[in-house]
C-alpha cells in the first residue's frame, strides 16, 4: 500500500487484512513527525511539504502518524517489522535518516509480516 494507510477510515483493521491475505505486505506513508511539519504546527499551520502537498481542507488524509505511531500500532496488533527505511522526499536515504528518521524522514517505507 503505497500512501493509503494515512488515507483509510480505519487503518488498523487495512493492516489485519493485509496481512490476513498475504504473509507479508510493504506500506509507505508521510511522516507527519518531518522536523518542516513539526515548525509549522509550531507556528500554528497545518503542514504542508512535497510529501504533504495538500492544503488541510484538500487533503485525502485523515490519520496522519510519525515513526513511532506507527511502530507501536504494529507493537499493539502483533506485527512483525521485517525491515524500515525513512528517506527524504525523492526517496533517497542518508546517514542523518539513518540517526534521526522520526525527525529528518519524510516518507516511511515498511515490510511487515504477522508475529
Amino acid at each position: 500500500m503505497t500512501q493509503t494507510l494515512q488515507a483509510v477510515d480505519h487503518p488498523n483493521l487495512l493492516l489485519e487484512e493485509m496481512l490476513r491475505v498475504g504473509r507479508e505486505g510493504i506500506v509507505t506513508f508521510p511522516n507527519f513527525g518531518h522536523y518542516r511539519c513539526r515548525l509549522s504546527l509550531a507556528l500554528g499551520r497545518m503542514p504542508m511539504s512535497r510529501a504533504l502537498p495538500d492544503t488541510w481542507y484538500e487533503t485525502p488524509n485523515i490519520h496522519l502518524c510519525t515513526v513511532a505511531d506507527f511502530e507501536e500500532l504494529c507493537d499493539k496488533l502483533g506485527i512483525a517489522i521485517l525491515q524500515r527505511a525513512v528517506v527524504d522526499h525523492a526517496h533517497r536515504s542518508s546517514l542523518g535518516l539513518r540517526l534521526l528518521p522520526g525527525l529528518l524522514g519524510e516518507i516511511c517505507l515498511y515490510r511487515l509480516k504477522r508475529r
